[in-house]
């Protein structure tokens, strides 16, 4: 059994039920699935706390369905972007009972054996600090890291003309830099605040650039919601 944090859980309550408002509100018989992007943000996030074959086996998701919505790419079926809406919020609606307060596994894997423990005196930065295991710090990095994930390679990805892209090609390069370094800090053993505060910041430029342009906007929400989990899971581990 997975165990959510519940104002985690409350959040992607409501951001499916927007996703819901959205999908109903449209005639047409297929979805561009960035024309729904509250959807991909669930849907991230839920793996970042379960994985793939939780998701496919315990909630009946199609993998080739829900990497569509991981990349943000391609058009489905308006019903069935409703179906799995309908699973991940009936999912979600399940979680608000159960008990979250007991400790996992390790959210991150040590290094490999025979490989030095990477310490402060390693690295120059802001703050570094040990990675606690608690299940609320684990699942908040899984959630950041998988929406990290897909924006770092949407924005590889993107082949849209300049006049269309919500960033320059050296604010491009930026990004995908700062956060691909950010991914593999939150996958280590230690975390950097000045890092993870600057990755924020990026994102959230994109996000405005999005809405200033009025281009990429479904990518634009998703550096939005990326950035506000950064903020949470700074003040989660650096208070």
């Amino acid at each position: 059994m997975y165990e959510h944090p519940l104002e985690d859980v409350y959040r992607l309550i409501d951001t499916i039920e927007r996703a819901i408002r959205e999908i109903d509100s449209t005639s047409e018989r297929s979805i561009d699935v960035q024309a729904v992007p509250e959807l991909s943000e669930v849907v991230l996030e839920l793996l970042g706390w379960t994985n793939t074959a939780y998701m496919e086996n315990k909630l009946g998701i199609n993998p080739a369905l829900l990497s569509k919505f991981v990349k943000m790419r391609g058009t489905v079926q308006r019903h069935m972007a409703r179906k799995i809406a309908d699973r991940l919020r009936s999912y979600l609606k399940s979680q608000d009972q159960v008990v979250i307060e007991r400790n996992l596994e390790p959210a991150l894997k040590l290094p490999p054996k025979g490989q030095p423990k990477p310490t402060r005196d390693d690295f120059a930065g802001e703050q570094w600090i040990s990675v606690k295991t608690s299940s609320e710090i684990k699942l908040k990095i899984g959630a950041v890291s998988a929406l990290l994930d897909s924006i770092i390679t949407q924005t590889k990805g993107a082949n849209e003309p300049p006049e269309l892209r919500l960033l320059t090609e050296i604010e491009r390069q930026q990004l995908i830099a700062i956060l691909e370094t950010a991914l593999n800090i939150l996958r280590s053993p230690l975390v950097e605040r000045g890092l993870l505060k600057k990755a924020r910041s990026i994102l959230r430029k994109g996000s405005e650039s999005a809405a200033e342009k009025g281009v990429q906007q479904g990518l634009g929400k998703l550096m939005e919601s990326a950035g506000a989990r950064i903020a949470e899971l700074i003040s989660l581990l650096f208070g």
